[in-house]
């Protein structure tokens, strides 16, 4: 009877230590699982970049198009195309010496109703030196002296333009001309032209024109 007892106890202590065993060797199972798939999840998740962050990041090139809302980052300037207009980039060029200029034109109706140009080469000092730059290569490029009214100043977001309006041979525009001292002496000459002209026109005092003036950054 003893001997009886004692065999039936050995079998129900080699059944416990079974169980324990396969329950041991099921969670570490389970638990490498859900490791594995963790890891999956995260080297499949591509990281997350914002679409101002790829705006700013991109190089600029000559021909480059689009619509709004659209940051362009130069060498010169950083400006926010605002939703409502297209632009193009009508030509960009830098050196090494910080030397250069971008040209964006912009419009609402898929055409050039205005320009906005930064330029360190115009060799100017102050902002009565760029005004008078402006006029100066206007009457060069219509081959006959224009007329020219120099207007107010107005200042949109942090920096102050001075309105200059023109009319010659070819018809009229308005420009908001602007200065920007340089730590480098490289300083930067600012133009935002807009036309006004029977089919190609776009008041210089447009909501948009006063968001695209606003949102330049010169640099």
């Amino acid at each position: 009877m003893k001997k009886l007892t004692a065999i039936l106890l050995a079998l129900v202590m080699t059944a416990s230590l079974a169980a324990c065993g396969g329950s041991g060797e099921n969670s570490d199972t389970k638990e490498t699982s859900a490791q594995s798939s963790a890891s999956a999840t995260s080297e499949a998740k591509p990281e997350e970049t914002t679409v101002e962050e790829t705006t700013a990041s991109a190089e600029l090139q000559e021909g480059d198009s689009g619509e709004g809302e659209k940051t362009l980052d130069s060498d010169f300037c950083t400006v926010t195309i605002p939703e409502g207009l297209q632009y193009k980039i009508n030509s960009y060029y830098h050196d090494e010496g910080a030397l250069g200029s971008i040209k964006i034109d912009f419009g609402k109706k898929g055409t050039t109703e205005g320009r906005l140009e930064v330029s360190t080469t115009r060799m100017i000092s102050s902002l009565d030196n760029a005004v008078n730059e402006c006029i100066r290569v206007r009457n060069l490029d219509t081959y006959e002296e224009g007329k020219s009214e120099i207007g107010e100043e107005v200042t949109y977001g942090d920096t102050t333009y001075k309105v200059v309006k023109m009319s010659h041979e070819y018809g009229a525009e308005t420009c908001l001309v602007s200065y920007y001292k340089r730590a480098d002496g490289k300083d930067i000459y600012v133009e935002i032209k807009t036309t006004q002209n029977d089919f190609d026109k776009l008041p210089i005092d447009d909501p948009l024109v006063q968001e695209l003036a606003k949102s330049a950054v010169y640099k």
